[in-house]
């Protein structure tokens, strides 16, 4: 054998090294990006349970007794508002702002699932349909960015304006008589409830209009 026949079986063996090395490669990058993909998976899914952590602390605390009916005082205005119902209600609306706020960024740097913040922009809206939150959110607003200010702004000029309802018991009691009526279930009468009122239904809050910068929606 001489040179020239080593020297191909050289330069052949090396080829092969090198594609040995490139599939190697391959796999090894394709791993890693495999890993990556679970591992912002993994990040978005802790992320998210600790979002859903804060707002099950929000729920609990909205189902106690006592808040019920300071929420229940404040949404209607009346003579009984306390300072301390006001400082309660506000310190329980920052809570909310800054946890939309903390879900508002994280979406911006893409770690919210888009389905996720769907979910979150629709619920947003909805809780805003209440006059004491877009009260509290106009005093609070120039806290936070103003990025997420504008995206608050906008929840509210689509959010219906949705006043305390005196009747809200009486169309609890209806609507379950009919959810129990419709399963073949027998539910003792419960009274008729009347047409839902909206602001026309309650005293207005006196400078809610002003702060967002928004006409305040029409009653009808």
């Amino acid at each position: 054998m001489n040179l020239s026949n080593l020297a191909s079986i050289g330069s052949f063996v090396s080829g092969v090294a090198v594609v040995a090395s490139l599939v190697f490669l391959y796999f090894q990058v394709r791993q890693l990006n495999v890993q990556a993909k679970q591992a912002a998976i993994s990040q978005q899914a802790m992320m998210k349970l600790a979002r859903t952590t804060r707002v099950m602390e929000v729920n609990e605390r909205m189902a106690s007794e006592a808040f019920a009916q300071m929420d229940m005082r404040i949404a209607r205005n009346g003579k009984d508002v306390s300072a301390v119902d006001v400082m309660r209600f506000s310190a329980h609306a920052r809570a909310v702002f800054q946890n939309g706020e903390d879900t508002f960024a994280q979406h911006r740097r893409g770690l919210v699932h888009p389905a996720d913040f769907t979910s979150f922009e629709k619920s947003f809206r909805w809780g805003l349909q209440s006059p004491q939150l877009r009260l509290a959110w106009g005093r609070h607003r120039m806290m936070y960015d103003e990025g997420y200010v504008s995206f608050v702004d906008r929840l509210v000029s689509e959010a219906p304006l949705m006043l305390a309802s005196p009747d809200m018991l009486e169309r609890w009691q209806a609507e379950m008589a009919a959810a129990i009526a419709s399963a073949g279930g027998a539910s003792p009468p419960a009274a008729k409830p009347r047409p839902r009122r909206r602001s026309a239904a309650a005293k207005p809050i006196e400078g809610l209009e002003t702060p967002l910068g928004h006409p305040r929606p029409d009653p009808g």
